[in-house]
């Protein structure tokens, strides 16, 4: 925090700013910078944690897991971009919405595991819905960052919402890691600490989905 506020004391000062300040009065970027928070932190917080809990709980190999967790994968690199068409039919605003509407929903269901597999039932969905959120919200929010932002500050705002994805992972998957930190997993027992931490995940998601929601009320009004 400390180094925020001197970081903004410069920036106010000095003849040219590495961050103009004044692009933050724009709603939709700032907007899509908390939503890119909120996307990227949820997830790879969840992916550590989904990590944890195939690898120790499970006794999965790495191999094993990457195969489980392929599905979503595959669903952001095949679907990402074809996001395009969608985009351009109904908006930036209800991809994001939709994005991290299906998050929510895959981390809700993960909080159904148990100390034996349920891939089919558990872990599969939750990896496709979290395939298709991340597929839906990432690009939609990288357009966003930069809608209506001027030619000579669109290499600011791009960087703006890129810091934001990377500071977002950064802070939950902190946050996560800190809540299982104490855990002692043992094979096929479930930790009482790995579910609060799935609440985490989950709760960061809905900030997300609140802020867009929020802003596709403004847009419509």
């Amino acid at each position: 925090m400390a180094l925020l506020a001197a970081f903004v004391a410069i920036e106010r000062r000095v003849a040219h700013p590495l961050v103009r300040l004044g692009i933050l009065r724009n709603r939709r970027l700032v907007g899509a910078n908390l939503a890119a928070l909120t996307v990227t932190g949820s997830y790879f917080g969840f992916q550590f944690l989904g990590t944890q809990y195939a690898q120790v709980v499970l006794g999965w190999s790495p191999l094993t897991m990457a195969l489980a967790f392929l599905p979503g994968g595959l669903i952001v690199a095949f679907g990402g971009p074809r996001t395009a068409r969608l985009i351009n039919r109904f908006g930036t605003g209800p991809l994001v919405v939709a994005g991290l509407a299906s998050f929510i929903t895959g981390y809700l269901l993960f909080l159904r595991i148990e100390g034996e597999p349920r891939y089919l039932a558990v872990i599969l969905p939750t990896m496709l819905l979290l395939g298709l959120g991340f597929a839906f919200a990432y690009p939609a929010l990288n357009i966003q960052a930069t809608a209506g932002v001027g030619d000579d500050e669109q290499g600011l705002a791009s960087g703006l919402v890129q810091a934001s994805f990377q500071i977002g992972g950064a802070i939950v998957l902190a946050g996560v890691s800190a809540m299982i930190a104490t855990a002692h997993p043992t094979p096929g027992a479930v930790p009482d600490s790995y579910y609060p931490a799935i609440w985490f995940v989950t709760g960061a998601a809905v900030f997300g989905l609140v802020v867009a929601l929020l802003g596709v009320r403004r847009s419509r009004a």
